[in-house]
């Protein structure tokens, strides 16, 4: 078989090389498409065709052959008389007269030898090449006969959703957001428009999710006073890895003035951690143990910009540590307050921890570890039940990377990760 790429400026001119070249036995094994680039800017785009054809169907030129000079040509000229009819007698057939003809050389073509094994070896290559195009043809002719078929049927009803409507609604599902709060978001947003193309009613989804999914917008500096901002939540969610990512984000990205208090005192090596990242970045850390300290702590950092506060971390089940929390950010008084969870963590016990973190006015959703979940409909499922706006997402350990702002269309890029609707 001989298989070849074809780089054109259309699909036209494309098979066009291919047909003069390969001729029209060839067959079509992938195309896609070719930014063009002109000093790196990007130009036309051009097609870039994969074809190939069976080398028998190739038209080879003729072969050449040679006369073989004969040793003895008088040989030819001799008369057999042993086997002459008698034309005299009555019965015998008649027969045309015999005429001298000029003989005409024997042409033999030349031939390549070749050893029996790899001619063989070879034969066998070419059979293998024959079975795989023959394979190849009848796969895509089963997709043809697919798409044909699915064009031709009629569109999907489900639970009352048809076209674009329903295969989101099947998106949705797949990704995990709860049936009834699937169905209420198709319902309420495809509204009258039930028969909107596919980019249209994605389009529109996207749009009027915003009204189901908040979201918190960026850090609002304030002018005569530094933002306070506060990262609560349970042990192990990720919030000194996150507040790492905004306080190194704020001062070498956004080059503001931040500083760092920490009440994480419970873990040793979470100090050490904070400690050592704040010497890294040149980032003023305060370290409190008692909601008495907060003040103080407080004033140390009266000419910053922007204040992030670590907190220990709770179960929000124990009433006695929950207690503590509540003394602490209630001497903090801070202008946000973001509730840090996972994205692993299970729809039940996600609504578990909003509730019982509201004794602390929590007025920020955070998600870490959404690169651990191929999932994320349970984060639709809580947003649209608490109505609480979601502010970051992160998915990563890197610092000051692996963190985005919470944004409704790279929400829903998440959501449909791993969706084969």
């Amino acid at each position: 078989m001989r298989i070849k790429k074809y780089i054109a400026n259309s699909m036209r001119e494309a098979l066009l090389q291919i047909k003069d070249e390969l001729g029209e036995d060839a067959i079509i094994l992938k195309t896609r498409k070719l930014p063009k680039k002109v000093f790196g800017i990007a130009g036309q785009e051009e097609i870039e065709v994969t074809a190939a054809v069976d080398e028998d169907a190739v038209k080879t030129p003729k072969q050449s052959f040679q006369p073989i000079t004969l040793s003895n040509p008088g040989l030819y000229n001799r008369h057999r008389t042993s086997a002459i009819v008698d034309t005299t007698k009555a019965n015998a057939p008649s027969v045309r007269p015999w005429k001298p003809q000029e003989m005409q050389p024997i042409r033999q073509p030349r031939f390549n030898t070749v050893p029996v094994q790899d001619a063989a070896a070879k034969d066998q290559q070419i059979d293998e090449l024959k079975q795989n195009v023959r394979e190849l043809k009848d796969i895509v002719a089963e997709i043809l006969k697919k798409e044909k078929a699915t064009a031709a049927a009629p569109v999907a009803n489900v639970n009352g959703f048809t076209g674009e409507w329903s295969i989101l609604y099947r998106k949705l599902l797949e990704s995990e957001v709860k049936q009834k709060v699937a169905y209420k978001l198709i319902k309420e947003i495809s509204g009258t428009d039930i028969l909107l193309a596919d980019t249209q009613a994605e389009k529109k989804f996207v749009h009027a999710l915003s009204d189901f999914f908040p979201v918190a917008g960026p850090l609002k500096l304030k002018k005569k006073a530094p933002l306070i901002v506060a990262f609560v939540g349970p042990t192990g969610a990720g919030k000194t890895t996150t507040l790492a990512k905004l306080a190194a984000h704020c001062c070498v990205n956004k080059q503001k003035r931040v500083s760092i208090i920490t009440a994480d005192t419970y873990r040793i090596a979470a100090i050490e951690q904070i400690k050592m990242f704040a010497e890294i970045v040149k980032i003023n850390l305060q370290v409190v143990f008692s909601p008495d300290e907060i003040q103080s702590a407080l004033t140390a950092c009266a000419q910053d910009d922007i204040v992030f506060v670590d907190t220990a971390g709770r179960s929000q089940r124990n009433k006695e540590h929950m207690d503590e929390l509540v003394a602490f950010v209630n001497a903090l008084h801070p202008d946000e307050t973001h509730l840090v969870m996972s994205a692993t963590t299970k729809d039940s016990d996600l609504l578990d921890i909003i509730n019982r973190y509201k004794c602390v006015n929590v007025n920020r959703l955070l998600f870490t570890k959404l690169d651990e979940t191929v999932r994320t409909g349970n984060i639709l499922n809580i947003v649209n039940e608490c109505r609480i706006p979601v502010s970051y997402f992160t998915f990563g350990q890197s610092v000051p990377d692996d963190i985005e702002l919470a944004q409704t269309t790279r929400f829903v890029q998440h959501l449909w990760e791993g969706v084969r609707v």
